[in-house]
Parts: C-alpha cells; structure tokens; sequence
C-alpha cells in the first residue's frame, strides 16, 4: 500500500491485512492472549485516531503500525514496571525489539499482498474466480475446468494472461505513488 496519505476509509484494509500480525507480534511479547488482544485493540485505536496524520518518509504505512505497537508495547511494560520492579527499562526496549526485523520482513510482504489484492479487485470477477481457484484453493486446471465450464487449455491461457495484466496493474500503481 504505497500512498503517500491516507483517510480513515483505508483503515479497515489496513486492519484486515495488519491485525493479525500485530496480535501475534505483541502475543509473543506478553503473557497471555487477552493482554495481547487488548493491547491490539489499542494499537488500532491510535492507527485509526492517526490515519490522517501518516505521511509517506521513507517508511512504509506497515513499519508505521508496528512502531505503533512497539512505543504501545513499551509504554505497557513501562506502566507495569511501576508496580513490579523486576525489570529494567533497558530488558524491556531489548525484548521488544527482538523480533522486530522478523516483523518488518512481514510488513514488507503484508504490503505486497495489499497491492496484489487491490490489483484483484480491478479485474472482472470471472478471473478474481480463476485466481482464487488456482493460487488460494491451489486447485489444478482440469479441476478449475471442470467448475468452470472452460478447457483446460483455456484456464491455462487466462491465467497466464492475467498474471501479466495483474503485474502490469501493480507496476503502474507502484510508479504512480512514487511520483
């Protein structure tokens, strides 16, 4: 998702592709799933209170979340540490940042899935189906044929053609955000 400004009608995109891997970031960071669904629910909250805000920088909407749920993350540690002196604030900022490049390798492909899911629903819904069928059902051309209707001959060229205007379609949105 390369835009340089965002509105609050992106927010549930955002929240679809990003919710799961925030909830797992923060649920290898705490001590038990419901802490980790609130603190997601919270992280959410400042993403859509903020969404207006986020300016392009040279980092991506995705690293932008998850530094989000990282100062969250600290500032929660930060609070219970007032209570239970057992940790240096140091030990927290190192525990939550150990599994940040492994988060951020995950930010850069929920981004790729982004574009390519938007590049979908630009097609017209019989080659969504097609796509669908072959690559999220895995299903093979005759299979695909045989719920179809088509060849497998005529799946087999579809597809091929569809991946090149998908490619094309991501290209293009990719040299209209840089710009």
């Amino acid at each position: 998702m390369l835009k340089e400004k965002f509105a609050r009608s992106d927010f549930e995109s955002l929240y679809e592709v990003f919710q799961p891997k925030i909830l797992d970031f923060l649920q290898k960071k705490v001590s038990n799933k419901e802490t980790a669904e609130d603190l997601t629910s919270e992280v959410f909250e400042k993403v859509l209170k903020t969404i207006e805000d986020f300016q392009w920088q040279g980092i991506s909407v995705g690293a932008w979340i998850f530094r989000i749920a990282r100062n969250h993350l600290i500032d929660y540690y930060r609070k219970m540490n007032k209570y239970k002196n057992d940790k240096s604030f140091e030990d927290i900022v190192n525990l939550v940042e150990s599994t940040l490049p492994n988060a951020e390798m995950e930010v850069e492909r929920d981004e790729e899935d982004i574009q390519l899911f938007n590049a979908l629903k630009e097609l017209p819904e019989d080659d969504q189906y097609l796509i669908y069928y072959k690559f999220f059902e895995e299903m093979g051309n005759s299979r695909i044929a045989q719920i179809t209707g088509l060849s497998e001959t005529n799946i087999g060229t579809r597809l091929h053609r569809i991946r090149k205007k998908l490619a094309k379609i991501i290209e293009s949105k990719q040299r209209v955000s840089t710009k």
